[in-house]
């Protein structure tokens, strides 16, 4: 066991039905009981007036979604008290988190998570928890994770982008906006069987440990042992490479294949069955890599196109450079004032633009009426190359050596890699004139020649490998050699 993560857990805990009558309605709801009367945290009106005495009186009662400590990070829950359902207290969190202080890698056994659950949400909330039949704490979902490691989280990104554009019959691809577009949706997450996602873990375990260390600096002491779990250079040097798939497994499939959904029940289940939560992932996810294994990568040595391009881009930056773009705009209107003139040039442009480059002009030393009258007789004007030193002379721009930055670099590889994979013409049409000319211009300073930059498509073409295997799930290396299974401390042994 431990071979993979249950990284989400969601109980629903009834109400004991001492506590529960029917309402002329046919709703469910709690008898005798007022929410105010439950040292709840939150209760929240939804309808507040003044009786005939002056009194504010409460009427509709609600519970929000609401999160409890543990010994690391928070629990979700809510007390459902009315409604078509039978009154319950949702809870759901990270098994992995609340046991460890981190989700990177974990115990794929039910009982430790689920214990630690429960336990948190007695200790939190005890008169609550009296009135719970826990006896009969239904599953809601499981979700279940595996990584497949690749060499670097830029390799996660491709293959991010890569699986952006699979679907298949029964596996459509969501619509839903990913944060840091670092996570790719398969289907609905309110679909009834399964919810899927395939996300890089480093880009999201970065964001985690921010948010952490700003609530740690809050005094807040929970996130103060967060982040001294995650802060260990082990952990996060772990987290680099991973691409995990993520399958949240519903009750529905459950009772489909008559696994129970009673939580003692399931895990008296699971300790007859270790891997049926691993069949249960495999099975929800075959049809996706079935669609996977037609598919082919390009198989390329990125980490030294990487490096090339860095180190050139720094040592090009390594001594002062002129730079002659605004000269050029300015001289651009100047041969423009002397093509067409100023009335048809004004309407062209607009009364600010033109003003604004005819006021650039002025600053170079150009006269007034030199200006207007450039275009009656062409032949009498200034030479070009004379009319070019005075605009350059006024407007070129210095810029100082420096060091080329990280951001640079990826953006220049980001375009080498448009060009192997789509090929130049292609990549030039998306691209304006000047956008492209100057990339490659870039690229040919760090080294690429024109050619090898035009022929980089073809050059590349066969050299793929299936991406199955690019992504190769290994179910025996899902966590480090020392991992040690967590155990919660509230787990009274079920028999």
């Amino acid at each position: 066991m431990g071979r993979f993560m249950n990284d989400m857990l969601k109980l629903r805990m009834p109400i004991k039905a001492s506590h529960v009558d029917v309402d002329s309605e046919g709703r469910h709801c709690i008898f005798g009981f007022n929410l105010l009367d439950l040292d709840l945290p939150r209760v929240e009106a939804r309808c507040v007036f003044k009786d005939e005495e002056g009194n504010v009186v409460n009427q509709v009662l609600n519970h929000p979604y609401d999160r409890l400590p543990t010994s690391f990070t928070k629990m979700a829950w809510k007390f459902h008290h009315e409604g078509k359902l039978w009154p319950h207290v949702e809870l759901k969190a990270s098994p992995a988190k609340i046991l460890q202080g981190h989700n990177v890698y974990g115990t794929d056994w039910i009982e430790e998570g689920a214990m630690e659950m429960l336990g948190h949400f007695a200790q939190a909330q005890p008169t609550l928890y009296g009135m719970l039949e826990i006896g009969e704490t239904e599953v809601m979902q499981i979700d279940v994770t595996y990584h497949a490691r690749l060499r670097d989280d830029r390799e996660v990104e491709r293959a991010l982008d890569f699986l952006r554009n699979i679907s298949t019959q029964h596996i459509r691809k969501s619509s839903k906006a990913a944060i840091y577009k670092n996570t790719v949706y398969f289907g609905s997450e309110r679909c009834k069987r399964f919810a899927r996602k395939v996300y890089g873990k480093s880009c999201e375990f970065q964001a985690q440990l921010i948010e952490q260390t700003k609530l740690a600096k809050s005094n807040d002491k929970a996130a103060q042992a967060v982040v001294k779990v995650m802060s260990d250079p082990d952990l996060i040097t772990f987290t680099q490479g991973l691409l995990r798939f993520e399958t949240g497994v519903k009750a529905y499939v459950l009772k489909e294949r008559n696994i129970p959904t009673n939580l003692f029940q399931l895990i008296r289940y699971q300790r007859q069955n270790p891997n049926f939560l691993r069949n249960l992932w495999t099975s929800a996810n075959r049809e996706l890599f079935e669609a996977l294994k037609g598919q082919n990568v390009k198989l390329t040595d990125d980490d030294s196109i990487y490096n090339k391009i860095l180190s050139e881009l720094q040592l090009a930056n390594s001594k002062d450079s002129i730079s002659a773009s605004v000269a050029d705009t300015v001289f651009k209107f100047y041969r423009d004032l002397e093509n067409v003139g100023c009335t048809t040039l004004q309407t062209q442009m607009g009364d600010e633009k033109f003003f604004r480059n005819f006021s650039n002009l002025l600053k170079c030393g150009f006269a007034k009426n030199y200006l207007v009258r450039l275009h009656v007789n062409p032949l009498e004007n200034m030479d070009h190359l004379s009319a070019y030193n005075f605009v350059f002379r006024e407007f070129k721009k210095v810029v100082k050596a420096g060091s080329a930055s990280a951001t640079q670099a990826r953006n220049l590889h980001t375009f080498y890699k448009e060009l192997r994979d789509y090929g130049y013409d292609t990549v030039r049409n998306e691209y304006s004139s000047a956008q492209f000319k100057k990339r490659i211009a870039s690229l040919r300073s760090c080294g690429f020649s024109k050619g090898e930059l035009q022929n980089l498509h073809s050059q590349t073409s066969n050299n793929i490998i299936p991406f199955i295997k690019y992504v190769e799930i290994n179910f025996d290396q899902q966590v480090p050699e020392n991992f040690i299974e967590p155990k919660s401390s509230f787990n009274l042994k079920i028999a």
